[in-house]
């Protein structure tokens, strides 16, 4: 999302909060509806469940709007607030173990089409070796990959979603990425150019704040 649109949505909510305009809101759903929808995914292939969960938390921003705090980033609430809501609806209907606690591979990053590994022969190496690495991490370092590099989501939004502090988060993405980019360096001699998206100054910045 733009800054532009950010700002956009960040007036509309705002008139909603204040004046009950559901048009506002309406669209502030539209926008964010596609985003919810595939994190959604990644957890559960129930289709209905997801839409349900998108669902309760609309009408639940309707019901307790004048209970609602300030909020300066949308897609960080919206996410926040979805989860606690997912997690919620598959927990009763006991496909989860509680609220808390999520099987470590239940979170899935590849499960967008979109991300699917390439079939370019000469390019299959590289996209296996870094599969086989995420679909190997925990399903809390998976989840705040895909928050920060898909859905570019700020740390202290990605530390208050998974309720952790925002240095963990550095922590985490820092050392996930390192370990991601040695085993890719084992099979390619890549000196100077870019690895799975991630640049030297990239690295080095997570490193910085991670330590």
């Amino acid at each position: 999302m733009s800054k532009s649109q950010e700002i956009t949505q960040i007036d509309l909510w705002n008139h909603f909060i204040k004046d009950g305009d559901e048009a506002s809101l309406s669209y502030i759903y539209k926008e964010n509806y596609d985003l919810l929808f595939d994190y959604g995914l990644r957890y559960t292939s129930d289709f209905e469940v997801v839409e349900d969960s998108i669902q309760e938390v609309f009408i639940s921003l309707i019901k307790y709007r004048k209970n609602i705090g300030c909020v300066i980033n949308i897609q960080g609430y919206l996410i926040s607030s979805f989860r606690r809501q997912l997690f919620l609806i598959l927990n009763n209907s006991k496909r989860v173990i509680s609220m808390e606690y999520l099987p470590e591979n239940s979170f899935d990053y590849f499960k967008n089409p979109e991300n699917e590994i390439s079939e370019k022969e000469e390019k299959e190496f590289l996209h296996e070796t870094i599969n086989e690495c995420i679909n190997n991490l925990s399903n809390k370092q998976k989840e705040i990959l895909y928050l920060k590099f898909e859905q570019n989501i700020p740390y202290d939004e990605i530390a208050s979603i998974l309720n952790i502090s925002v240095e963990s988060c550095y922590k985490s993405i820092y050392r996930t990425i390192k370990s991601i980019r040695f085993a890719v360096e084992k099979k390619i001699t890549s000196s100077g150019k870019l690895i799975i998206g991630f640049l030297p100054e990239q690295i080095e910045e997570m490193k910085l704040k991670g330590n």
